[in-house]
């Protein structure tokens, strides 16, 4: 993965892009921008650009998400939006320091990512990226909650896990099934960053968040050649999904995204035991 004054300038644009845009949006335009390459690349058509400064750098989670959940955090001390909320754009503030924030964010980002790439972390880099900023953010926007006890009732409801169960396992199936297919790890993935734009309508304002689950299942039914398997790491990733988001990051400071908290987890696991 290079590394250059061009890449870290770019990266700082995405990370502004991001701060403009939102976090969950940017994470939508990703998903609709890989579906265009793959389908470009299907076609026949040189893809390389795109890859290189697209999906690879200024609309990378690594980049242009992560900016976000700083420029949040440090928004939320002076503005009324929570720590958490990456799902607004902060263009409403009008505070250049904001923006400065989400430039810088998103070269360190962009960084992490390289050196993950380039000493061939065996986990899912990008996600470790978008965690490492998370965490970091954490750090320098501490909060007195470290810890969300109001989640426990989460744990209380059969029914909820009997629903998680069943599509998890669904949504896991068919993914695998189409990865088995195409030979495209991300092919459930991108669909499910891309179907995020639903929880932006007041209407499908409820369709769940499902990304973590299609790319642990892709990598899982490349890994090992099961279904089955795919299907019981992607139910680890919808637990930890759950169990993360609820307890250790609504309402206990910036955004640790939780959906790559599960993704990192389990693509690591897969790459020990595959």
């Amino acid at each position: 993965m290079e590394i250059s004054m061009t890449t870290i300038l770019l990266a700082a644009g995405g990370g502004v892009l991001g701060t403009l845009t939102g976090g969950m949006e940017a994470f939508i335009i990703y998903g609709f921008l890989l579906i265009f390459q793959t389908a470009m690349a299907a076609a026949g058509y040189q893809t390389a650009f795109m890859e290189q400064y697209l999906s690879n750098l200024i609309f990378l989670p690594a980049v242009m998400f992560s900016a976000t959940v700083p420029a949040t955090a440090y928004a939320a001390r002076k503005y009324d939006i929570h720590e958490w909320e990456i799902d607004r754009s902060l263009a409403f503030t009008h505070d250049p320091f904001i923006v400065l924030i989400g430039a810088v964010s998103g070269m360190i980002g962009y960084l992490i990512f390289a050196l993950a790439v380039n000493l061939h972390f065996p986990l899912d880099q990008g996600g470790f990226s978008v965690v490492m900023m998370g965490i970091f953010s954490r750090l320098i926007f501490k909060k007195p909650q470290i810890i969300n006890k109001s989640a426990r009732i989460v744990m209380r409801d059969g029914k909820r896990w009997i629903w998680e169960i069943v599509t998890t396992s669904a949504v896991a199936a068919l993914t695998a099934f189409f990865v088995q297919m195409t030979g495209i790890s991300t092919a459930g993935f991108m669909l499910s960053a891309s179907l995020l734009i639903l929880q932006l309508f007041q209407r499908t304002q409820f369709f769940p968040t499902t990304h973590q689950i299609t790319m642990v299942a892709g990598l899982a039914v490349l890994a090992s050649g099961s279904i089955p398997v795919a299907i019981g790491f992607a139910l680890l990733a919808q637990l930890i999904f759950i169990l993360f988001g609820g307890y250790l990051n609504m309402g206990c400071g910036a955004h640790i995204d939780p959906p790559a908290v599960a993704i990192v987890t389990c693509s690591l696991l897969i790459s020990l035991f595959f």
